[in-house]
């Protein structure tokens, strides 16, 4: 987690704009580096809840086909 929050606070612009912003908030860096590992979480549990949901659906396809 602590890699892809650094590598995206260097290169993704709207994560410089996010850590940015917390900042103004009145976070300090590490702070928002907590924020943003939160957020980076989130996103990848959705994407993983979201192929875990298509593999459940191939799963009762293959079940009422047979």
């Amino acid at each position: 987690m602590h890699t892809i929050t650094l590598i995206r606070t260097r290169l993704d612009p709207f994560t410089k704009t996010y850590v940015a912003r917390k900042i103004t908030e009145g976070k300090t860096s590490r702070d928002a580096q907590r924020c943003l590992k939160r957020v980076v979480c989130r996103q990848i549990f959705k994407i993983l809840e979201r192929s875990d949901r298509s593999r459940l659906g191939n799963v009762e396809e293959i079940a009422q086909a047979a």
